[in-house]
């Protein structure tokens, strides 16, 4: 089995036809890895900050100024929609 996939890529790179995704990640792995939950009717991210509003942030707590327009808040709110809003 392991041959004739390995002819089959051989055939295809010779041909200069482009191979598929799976193949690319295992001959040319990324630099940086990283891990993703898959699993049956997960929504794809896109959608999911699609339906996420962007709220006003609800600042709890002002600390620790480091200059005119840097300082640190606690933010009081749902994680979702304060990461979107940070983004």
């Amino acid at each position: 089995m392991i041959a004739d996939q390995r002819q089959a890529l051989i055939k295809l790179l010779e041909q200069g036809k482009e191979i598929s995704p799976e193949w690319a990640k295992i001959i040319f792995p990324p630099e940086k890895r990283e891990y993703e939950l898959i699993y049956h009717g997960k929504d794809r991210e896109e959608d999911i900050l699609a339906d996420t509003l962007a709220v006003p942030l609800q600042p709890v707590r002002t600390f620790g100024r480091n200059g005119i327009d840097w300082h640190n808040m606690l933010i009081f709110g749902d994680n979702l929609q304060a990461m979107k809003t940070l983004l």
